[in-house]
């Protein structure tokens, strides 16, 4: 029986102590002893070294029982989203860029903006990793359909995300219109423009009487001239031209270049000869001219023309030119007022620059007389020493003879004698006979033209007094006289 009770007492300490780990209860020894006894049964307590040792044993087991608990594995974290791109617009208009704006994307670290340029490429190009939610992209293409992609990112513990990316379709647009010209300011206004390759056409604005309409829509790059035979003489009208480009459903157009016409301000018909190795140039007034431009180029392409002079007179003579040589002019008309400068339209012509007149040589000292510019120019060794306005003689009745003459004779203080006059001059020196020579006149207050319109001399050159006395002792008898 005690045996028995031994074997009891110590499985109830194994499973008491067990619990006691488990922190479900605690026992003293004392009272593990008292619950081992048996009530039918009394026995003698075993001896204290026994009780310890049976303890001793028991708390070795209760530590491997507690490792033998069930634990809980840790929950993975998901892989956070990035929100898309949305309301992408184009806040500029430029030719050579896109100012690409859109909505922020909460938690975003930055944007990656890609481009194509759908006109002549397929694939995608990274353009920029921007923090804002803003883009200028360039510089690109006038006139060119680019595709546009942007998307947001985050940096996750060291590695990029990338959100989505949205899709934008838009244009550059086209280069403002250059090369703008005229070419004809008649009856009919015409006028030219560059090409421009990437446009759909072109539109055309016309300004008449202060009020301006769209007037006209070109389709094709290709068409870049426009005549305007809705006009009255004398008006003017002001032409806006803008290229644009149409795609998506948009129109995209470029800043305009505009032109202004007086219609009837055309280039005049004009006479142009060489002799004497220079080129005069004379022509008709045109009615709505205040002032002429010559030009002159040596070659016929006409970006080679530079400006010689503006002048109000109905002719120019150009300085002296190499003999032999082709040269090509234009005579511009414009009217000058308060507002401005208003140009016509030129025609070109050529002359080939000679040395001769009438057919002969003329040497390096002569006098030249332009009766339709009422001009004389005096040359000595090849300088020009006198260059001067005259009256000749009276246009229809008394006109001098036009031809090549030499200086016969010079005289002063002399009384020129005609019917019904007697004229007393400082200077005269003849180039035919007794009858017509050049020399001054007291009487005349001016000179130069139109006065030989109906109060022209007697045939005779009449001089202002300081130049035909320089001409006078300076020239000496036998000088060539040319007049045309």
């Amino acid at each position: 029986m005690k045996g028995t009770s031994k074997k009891l007492l110590c499985v109830l300490l194994a499973f008491v102590l067990t619990f006691s780990a488990l922190g479900i209860a605690s026992f003293s020894a004392a009272e593990l002893q008292d619950a081992a006894v048996p009530t039918e049964e009394t026995e003698t307590a075993q001896p204290q070294e026994e009780l310890a040792g049976v303890g001793a044993e028991l708390t070795e087991v209760a530590p491997e029982a507690a490792t033998e608990a069930p634990t809980t594995a840790p929950t993975e974290e998901p892989e956070p989203t990035v929100g898309r791109v949305t309301n992408i617009e184009r806040d500029s208009f430029d030719s050579d860029r896109c100012l690409l704006n859109w909505d922020k994307v909460p938690g975003a670290d930055g944007y990656y903006v890609y481009y194509l340029n759908a006109d002549d490429h397929k694939n995608f190009s990274k353009f920029a990793d921007v923090k804002t939610n803003s883009c200028n992209v360039k510089p690109l293409r006038q006139g060119t359909q680019y595709h546009f992609k942007v998307s947001a990112y985050i940096n996750y513990k060291g590695r990029i995300i990338e959100g989505e990316p949205t899709l934008k379709k838009t244009a550059t647009q086209p280069e403002e219109v250059t090369g703008l010209t005229k070419w004809r300011s008649s009856d009919v206004l015409e006028m030219e423009w560059d090409y421009n390759y990437r446009a759909t056409g072109y539109r055309i604005y016309r300004t008449a009487g202060g009020v301006e309409s769209l007037y006209k829509v070109i389709r094709g790059a290709h068409n870049t001239s426009f005549s305007d035979y809705n006009v009255t003489q004398g008006r003017y009208y002001k032409y806006r031209v803008k290229s644009f480009r149409e795609l998506y459903d948009t129109s995209y157009s470029s800043d305009s270049d505009s032109i202004m016409f007086r219609a009837g301000l055309c280039g005049p018909d004009y006479s142009i000869v060489s002799r004497l190795g220079r080129v005069n140039l004379s022509w008709n007034a045109n009615p709505y001219a205040t002032h002429y431009e010559v030009y002159y180029s040596t070659s016929p392409n006409n970006s080679t023309f530079v400006k010689l002079f503006t002048t109000p007179r109905l002719y120019y003579n150009t300085t002296k030119l190499t003999p032999g040589n082709t040269y090509y002019f234009r005579v511009r008309p414009i009217y000058v007022d308060s507002d401005g400068v208003v140009t016509g339209t030129s025609n070109k012509k050529s002359a080939r620059v000679t040395s001769t007149a009438y057919g002969d040589y003329v040497g390096d000292t002569y006098i030249e007389i332009s009766i339709d510019q009422q001009h004389m120019w005096a040359y000595k060794n090849g300088r020009q020493i006198e260059s001067t306005e005259v009256v000749t003689g009276n246009k229809g009745d008394n006109d001098t003879p036009k031809g090549y003459y030499e200086i016969e004779s010079k005289s002063t203080d002399i009384y020129l004698n005609g019917p019904g006059y007697s004229s007393f001059v400082n200077y005269w020196m003849a180039f035919i006979g007794t009858s017509y020579g050049i020399h001054d006149a007291s009487w005349r207050s001016s000179f130069g033209n139109p006065i030989y319109m109906g109060n022209g001399s007697h045939g005779c050159v009449n001089t202002p007094y300081d130049a035909v006395e320089n001409i006078y002792y300076s020239i000496p008898t036998g000088t060539p006289v040319i007049i045309y």
